[in-house]
């Protein structure tokens, strides 16, 4: 059976991220002494996202090609234009590397010791279930080039999209579960380091109110809609911005800031709208929760333009 493996890339491409390199050059400033264990665990979290976009990039290559592969199998018959295959080509993975003094596998003191076993866990999950697919994808179309479909009628091909589904699912439930520990790390961690800066109250405004964001959309991406964890969430957020879009006007205009802020600010109200249309009738459908993921994908690139 076809899975909807499109819309789980599509969300996962917007859903976490790092601090942002202004925000960075803000924390940098400040004594790294002071804040030693709050900035080894950015520093972590910073070289994972960084390492994980590189193969999630390959990921959904291949998960895109896989559509077109899932209905070759199905109909047991050659695609005459398939234009797929490209993914993983020249592909280095480089997990062990050691980036900005951080090893991914080997993360030492650069997060607390009760979670560094599960986090490294969870992290050797997602490269394996990365290599398993690119296995099995590699070897597909070897197995199409050959044209071996015609010797076993389709069954090693039925093997092969099998692997490549389970391992693409594994990738992104265990990235999401090594996310799902760092992000309330990292989030402590940021809050802390950004109390220092001139901006603190506004950007702390605006960190809390993406992470609400992405509360909502995590919601609307579970395998059951909890509608009353999504009206808690959107009353939540929508007082948040009430309070939040006209804080500090005049230390905004000082660092010229106010019109990223206001933007950013203009497009949590678009994300609002957009959930208050969709669940009115207390159901969302696909359609609506891609359209609600666009909206919360331009609030990323917002914030970011404002920190």
């Amino acid at each position: 059976m076809k899975f909807k493996i499109l819309l789980l890339v599509a969300f996962i491409a917007v859903s976490c991220g790092k601090l942002s390199d202004k925000a960075k050059d803000a924390v940098d400033s400040i004594s790294t002494k002071a804040n030693g264990e709050s900035g080894s665990v950015i520093a972590y979290n910073n070289a994972l996202v960084d390492y994980m976009n590189v193969i999630s990039d390959e990921i959904q290559e291949s998960s895109q090609d896989y559509e077109e592969m899932y209905i070759m199998v199905i109909k047991k018959k050659n695609k005459k234009h398939y234009t797929g295959g490209d993914a993983f080509k020249g592909f280095l993975p480089y997990v062990n590397t050691k980036k900005e003094g951080v090893f991914l596998l080997k993360p030492d003191n650069n997060l607390p010791a009760d979670v560094r076993e599960v986090v490294v866990n969870k992290v050797k999950a997602t490269v394996e279930s990365f290599e398993n697919t690119k296995d099995a994808y590699e070897k597909f179309h070897l197995y199409l080039d050959n044209e071996d479909y015609k010797d076993d009628n389709w069954t090693k091909g039925e093997e092969y999209i099998e692997r490549i589904k389970n391992n693409i699912i594994s990738f992104y439930d265990n990235r999401a579960e090594a996310y799902k520990i760092l992000k309330p790390l990292t989030n402590a961690a940021e809050l802390e380091l950004l109390k220092n800066h001139p901006l603190s109250e506004s950007l702390i405004a605006s960190k809390t109110d993406l992470a609400l964001a992405e509360e909502i959309v995590d919601i609307l991406y579970a395998k059951n809609i909890d509608m009353d964890a999504l009206n808690a969430k959107y009353t939540e957020l929508e007082n948040n911005v009430k309070k939040h879009k006209n804080l500090t006007p005049n230390l905004l205009k000082t660092h010229k800031k106010e019109p990223s802020y206001n933007s950013f600010y203009e497009q949590i109200e678009k994300f609002l709208g957009e959930i208050r249309k969709s669940k009115r009738d207390n159901e969302i459908t696909e359609f609506e929760i891609k359209t609600i993921r666009n909206t919360y994908g331009y609030l990323v690139d917002d914030y970011n333009k404002f920190v």
